[in-house]
């Protein structure tokens, strides 16, 4: 079967000598970001005067422009950020790439026309998800996606569907990964990634992905009706730009023309613009890791690129800029919600929890729940695929638990009727936010990436605060072997399988004790405590702490502390 219309070749522009040479390559749609609030905040980017250049030369050679602004934003930034958007959106932007859900509807009623797009900062890897963003316009789908679930997708959602096709790969699941802001403060949600996965762990480049490059498959992606082919690279140079476009331009339009044809020499065009070693990675289920090579190898020709540039005349088209209103809302009673691993320590938090929740895989689910005087939650995987759906949903069925630890947000569409708390990956950092999970039946907790200081600002204070407990940095649909590492600076962290995949935690854990106070004085007092590893002290006594801490008290917690991490609950994230 032949594709009965003709793909997008979306290509990055992170300056406009790069957007040129994309355009002067064969791009069909462009993509870039301001100088705040996209993913890429360390490229050159584009200033209101240079965004201007960029529509003029996309609308003079029939090109679109699509504005990234998919980073997760703090309450003091979303009259900003809604500024921005308005800005572009009057310039002729022709859609806008977003993370943070709750801004659709937002969008839409102050800018009539614009595309919104779902970055693939939103980790979307199945169709529950997919259709929770029904009024979306197109959703760039996660990277961790083979062929077979990318079809299912397909099936069963109506909207446009985009997918990588070349460029860096991510080790860890987009959206999911605290570890550049862990070391640094630089999180990668932010847009101000410091890529921790391409540095030095017991010795070798454990981590580092190769280059992604799909050109061999392109029929395949090409009969699949999928509505855009994504090339990653916005911080590379305007080589590269324009190499990529143009070798997947010759090949997309060879296969329209009934003979479809990537020669060796395409080939390694490709890999001089750059490379880290290719890999058709998880598309096909291949590896991605190249342990050996952390940086790429590139040729850096500075060619100057050149494009007709038109008078396309002042589009006359006006945005407004207009928030929902926030209310107060209280909390809605103290909950400790604890997250315990073997029966032992359910019976001990039966002592003192208000909910407990066990993996809903766990061998013992049912026998533990049978035990316990305390609800028992269910938490479900992070990595869920389309093909993962009916082994949950049975299991589900089979254990009946009291609720739903949602690691995926596919589990809200699942219909179980139970009550769902989104995981700290659900990236939730706004009082919209907040109210959109809410509106949704869910509770969140909180992304760990905030400060206290930060939490304390909600106007809203209903919801969940992770306050103790192993910090998940790095969530990898790789199955990777369980192991300690060891980074330069004698840091220790550790991999660990789960559904899936395996994730990266931190060798220390975080402890917040009495430096929640401040928020059970003001009224945020639902705590959630994951208790995989308590060496240092007994699970009873650490229980028992937060206990008195949320019952008003402060217990001398000091010889608790030293064996735990403050997290980010001091400065938060830039």
């Amino acid at each position: 079967m032949v594709n009965n219309h003709k793909i997008e070749l979306l290509c990055p522009a992170g300056s406009l000598p790069k957007l040129k040479a994309a355009v002067a390559g064969g791009a069909d749609a462009v993509y870039l970001g301001m100088s705040k609030f996209n993913a890429r905040e360390f490229a050159k980017n584009f200033d209101e005067d240079y965004l201007k250049e960029a529509v003029a030369i996309c609308k003079s050679n029939n090109v679109k422009l699509y504005l990234t602004a998919n980073t997760l934003i703090k309450n003091s930034e979303v009259q900003e950020f809604i500024d921005m958007i308005k800005y572009a959106y009057e310039c002729g932007i022709d859609a806008v790439i977003i993370q943070d859900p709750s801004f659709i509807s937002i969008i839409r009623s102050n800018f009539p026309g614009l595309h919104i797009h779902m970055s693939t900062q939103a980790g979307v890897m199945n169709s529950e998800h997919a259709n929770l963003f029904s009024s979306i316009d197109r959703i760039n789908l996660a990277r961790e996606l083979n062929k077979k679930n990318i079809e299912s997708i397909r099936k069963n959602f109506k909207k446009e569907l985009e997918v990588f096709i070349h460029g860096a790969l991510c080790a860890c699941v987009s959206g999911s990964c605290l570890f550049s802001s862990l070391l640094g403060g630089r999180s990668g949600n932010r847009g101000k990634c410091a890529q921790p996965c391409r540095k030095l762990y017991n010795n070798s480049f454990m981590l580092s992905t190769k280059e992604l490059c799909l050109i061999d498959r392109l029929p395949e992606l090409l009969n699949m009706n999928i509505e855009s082919l994504k090339i990653e690279g916005r911080m590379r140079s305007p080589f590269y730009a324009y190499t990529t476009a143009n070798i997947y331009r010759n090949a997309i339009d060879s296969f329209y023309s009934g003979k479809f044809n990537v020669t060796s020499e395409m080939k390694k065009e490709l890999e001089n613009a750059f490379s880290r070693e290719f890999t058709e990675g998880k598309f096909a289920d291949k590896f991605v890791f190249n342990p050996k090579q952390a940086s790429g190898t590139s040729s850096i020709r500075k060619n100057i690129y050149e494009v007709p540039i038109r008078n396309v005349g002042i589009l006359k088209r006006k945005g407004s800029n207009k928030l929902p209103q926030i209310k107060s809302k209280e909390s809605e009673k103290k909950h400790m919600i604890v997250r315990i691993y073997n029966e032992k320590d359910a019976l001990v938090a039966d002592k003192y929890a208000d909910i407990i929740c066990l993996d809903m895989f766990d061998k013992d689910f049912e026998k533990i729940k049978a035990k316990l005087t305390k609800p028992l939650y269910a938490v479900t995987p992070r990595i869920m695929f389309d093909s993962d759906l009916d082994k949950i949903t049975e299991r589900i069925k089979q254990i009946t638990p009291d609720g739903l630890i949602a690691g995926n947000m596919g589990i809200i569409n699942m219909k179980f009727n139970l009550p769902i708390i989104l995981d700290y990956n659900s990236n939730c950092f706004n009082d919209i936010q907040l109210n959109y999970y809410q509106s949704l039946n869910t509770k969140p907790i909180m992304s760990p990436e905030l400060s206290l200081s930060q939490l304390e600002e909600f106007k809203n204070k209903d919801f969940i605060v992770f306050v103790h407990g192993k910090i998940r940095l790095m969530t990898l649909a790789h199955n990777l072997a369980e192991n300690k590492m060891q980074d330069e600076k004698g840091f220790i962290f550790f991999q660990k399988l789960i559904f899936n995949g395996a994730e990266i935690i931190n060798g220390k854990e975080l402890g917040l004790f009495n430096k929640i106070r401040p928020l059970i004085k003001r009224g945020i007092n639902q705590i959630y405590l994951d208790t995989e590893s308590t060496k240092d002290a007994s699970l009873e006594e650490i229980l028992e702490v937060y206990g008195q801490i949320l019952a008003g008290k402060t217990p001398d917690a000091s010889m608790l502390q030293k064996h735990f991490n403050l997290g980010w609950s001091k400065l938060g994230v830039e």
